[in-house]
């Protein structure tokens, strides 16, 4: 199948054969994919506006036209599926798997001055950030992001319902971000 042209894929595709439209998955992700990063500049979510691209080509292949070129045609609904992806997105956000990841500091290793500095202000700024939210969400903040810890662990140590811990890192990360922006602002502008 591998060697069929686009547009006969497309026909095998729209008549059941599925294993066709992954042909021309393979034969696009690249292009695709890079399509996605040039418009978020950001490789793991390129990788899932991407994959969202695609899910959409397949669920809007019946409004191929055989008459063109399947490619341009492919590249524009990819195109339009990311851009629309990201101006949904908010903008007044500081994306917290930033700070989630960030390292607090460990024993043997040997950072250069500045990186030590710069570890200590933004671990400062993190810790300022959350001790700034409530109780009820700082804690489940703290549990998820600073040790680790799953949603029924956490659960289990407040005495709460799961759905009571996602409803709480919901609305905490959004007030986190909000504040780690007004944080990070004011630390630029000093």
């Amino acid at each position: 199948m591998k060697h069929l042209l686009d547009e006969e894929l497309v026909k095998k595709c729209l008549s059941g054969e599925e294993a066709a439209f992954e042909v021309l998955v393979k034969r696009y992700e690249k292009q695709i994919f890079s399509l996605a990063y040039r418009l978020c500049g950001d490789y793991d979510e390129a990788g899932d506006l991407a994959q969202e691209a695609f899910l959409h080509i397949y669920r809007v292949l019946n409004k191929f036209s055989d008459d063109r070129k399947f490619f341009p045609w492919m590249y524009r609904v990819a195109h339009n599926v990311c851009v629309n992806t990201l101006t949904k997105r908010p903008k007044e956000t500081v994306p917290i798997e930033d700070f989630a990841s960030f390292d607090f500091g460990e024993e043997g290793r040997m950072d250069s001055p500045e990186e030590t500095f710069l570890q200590a202000e933004t671990g400062s700024i993190i810790r300022e950030a959350i001790s700034e939210l409530p109780e009820n969400y700082r804690l489940p903040v703290m549990y998820r992001f600073l040790e680790d810890l799953s949603y029924q662990e956490i659960a289990d140590k407040l005495e709460v319902p799961v759905s009571t811990i996602e409803t709480r890192l919901f609305r905490g990360r959004q007030m986190l971000q909000k504040k780690l922006k007004i944080l990070l602002e004011r630390g630029q502008k000093n």
